[in-house]
């Protein structure tokens, strides 16, 4: 929907399990791989086929796909940390089409408002999150932006601002470590 556009993502739960019926190319990325591990660009259903049988010998048995979005002009990272909210745009400088890997340009950009209802819906997921990110992808051809994934704790800070995120992380976890020790 236009209010949460998720990447239409077709989820695998093993090898024998993959038959993708959405077009070429695509990317498949295995698992629970994260910060650009585990991702192909798969061009055509020979490639796809490739894959299954290498997913086939690894320990990690299942897989998702999604469309592949040729020459996005950014992606976008929404990091939510407490009612702290940044934004950031990433473009890659090497060429390769994953821009959290390689050489890209970390930009820290405005929090739109469609940004603050992406953190806002994310932080409602799994009973709540207090530090979320949320991944995103600009087509270049459509002008849309799609939602990739949500990332817990495991998001990873912006060297520009470690520093600071480190003591608002801090300080939510001390807050609540002395809510939980309060006596009733």
């Amino acid at each position: 929907n236009d209010q949460f556009p998720v990447m239409p993502t077709s989820y695998f739960s093993s090898h024998r399990d993959m038959m993708y019926t959405n077009s070429f190319p695509c990317v498949v990325k295995v698992g629970s791989a994260h910060a650009g591990m585990g991702k192909m660009v798969i061009k055509s259903h020979h490639d796809f086929e490739d894959f299954r049988s290498v997913l086939a010998m690894t320990e990690n048995k299942y897989c998702t796909a999604e469309p592949f979005i040729e020459e996005p002009t950014y992606d976008l990272r929404i990091q939510k940390i407490g009612p702290h909210l940044r934004s950031f745009r990433r473009r890659s400088v090497s060429g390769t089409w994953k821009t959290n890997t390689g050489t890209s340009v970390l930009e820290h950009v405005e929090v739109t408002a469609t940004h603050q209802r992406w953190a806002a819906a994310a932080a409602t997921l799994f009973g709540g999150l207090d530090i979320l990110t949320v991944d995103a992808i600009h087509d270049s051809k459509t002008g849309k932006e799609y939602i990739l994934e949500g990332n817990g704790t495991s998001s990873g800070l912006a060297p520009e601002f470690a520093d600071e995120d480190n003591r608002r992380i801090r300080d939510l976890v001390v807050a609540a470590l002395e809510e939980s020790l309060a006596p009733a």
